[in-house]
C-alpha cells in the first residue's frame, strides 16, 4: 500500500476507535440549564470530555423523576437541589430520595418576569412581584397599569424557575392556584409575547424578542445544576468538568 493510503487507512482506524470508546450520556431535565450551557455548547462538552451527549428538554421535575427510574444518566435542574426534591415529592410523595442524589453546580443564571410590549408597567419590586403571585395583587392597575387582571403564567410545579421563585418569594408555597401553567418555563415567554395582559416567570436564559423584561429592585439568582444518583461516574465527571467550563 503506498505511504499516503497507509496513514490516511491509520487515521481513520484512529478515528473510528476514538468513536467506539465513547459513551452517550442521557442528560433530562431543566430548559433552563439546556438552554443557557448544554445547548449552545453540545459541541464544545462532547469535545472537551469525550462523550456524547443525548439532551431532553423536559423540566427539572422530569429529569429527577427520569434520573431515579433510570432513564437518565445525569438530571438538569435550576433550582437547589432541596427545593426540587420538596416539589417533586409534594406532587408524588416519595418519590425521590435525596439521599441517593448529589448536585454539581456547575453556573447560574437569573430569573426573569416578563411581559406584553405593550404593557406599561416596565419594573417592580420584589414586593409586588410577591403579592402578583401570592394574588395579593390581582389587577395591573394597582402597579401603575391598566385596569385589567393579571394572568400569571409559569410552569408546572416542580420547574425550576418556579421552584427558585417560590423558595425565594413564597416561603415554598406555590404560585396562586389561578396560574396558568405550562410545561416549561421557556413557554411563558411566547403566551406573553401574544397575550397583554401575562405576568411571565421565566429564565434570562429563555429571553427572546418578543416580550419586556421587567426591572425589579433585586434578583434572584437560579443555579444550574446537574445531578448524579450517587457519586458522577468518570464518563459523567468529565461531562460535569467540561459544562462548568464551558459555563464561565
Amino acid at each position: 500500500m503506498p505511504r499516503l493510503g497507509l496513514t490516511t487507512a491509520l487515521a481513520a482506524m484512529l478515528a473510528l476507535g476514538s468513536l467506539a470508546q465513547a459513551s452517550t450520556l442521557a442528560i433530562h431535565g431543566s430548559t433552563t440549564v439546556s438552554n443557557a450551557v448544554l445547548v449552545p455548547h453540545k459541541a464544545d462538552i462532547e469535545q472537551a470530555s469525550g462523550e456524547s451527549l443525548d439532551i431532553v428538554s423536559n423540566g427539572s421535575g422530569r429529569g429527577l423523576a427520569d434520573l431515579v427510574a433510570g432513564k437518565a444518566d445525569m438530571a438538569m435542574i435550576s433550582a437547589p437541589l432541596a427545593a426540587e426534591v420538596a416539589a417533586s415529592n409534594a406532587k408524588t410523595p416519595g418519590s425521590v430520595d435525596p439521599a441517593k442524589l448529589v448536585a454539581h453546580q456547575i453556573g447560574e443564571t437569573l430569573v426573569a418576569f416578563v411581559v406584553h410590549p405593550s404593557n406599561p408597567v416596565k419594573e417592580l419590586t420584589l414586593a409586588q412581584v410577591t403579592d402578583i403571585l401570592s394574588g395579593k395583587i390581582t389587577k395591573w392597575s394597582e402597579v401603575g397599569g391598566a385596569d385589567q387582571p393579571i394572568v400569571v403564567v409559569a410552569a408546572t410545579r416542580g420547574d425550576g424557575v418556579r421552584s427558585a421563585v417560590e423558595s425565594r418569594l413564597l416561603g415554598g408555597a406555590s404560585i396562586l392556584a389561578q396560574a396558568r401553567e405550562l410545561p416549561n418555563s421557556a413557554q411563558p415567554i411566547a403566551v406573553a409575547a401574544q397575550l397583554p395582559t401575562a405576568f411571565g416567570v421565566t429564565s434570562a436564559a429563555s429571553v427572546r424578542a418578543g416580550v419586556t423584561v421587567l426591572k425589579t429592585d433585586q434578583t434572584i439568582g437560579q443555579p444550574l445544576i446537574l445531578v448524579t444518583l450517587g457519586p458522577a461516574s468518570p464518563d459523567a465527571t468529565k461531562v460535569i468538568e467540561a459544562a462548568t467550563a464551558a459555563a464561565r
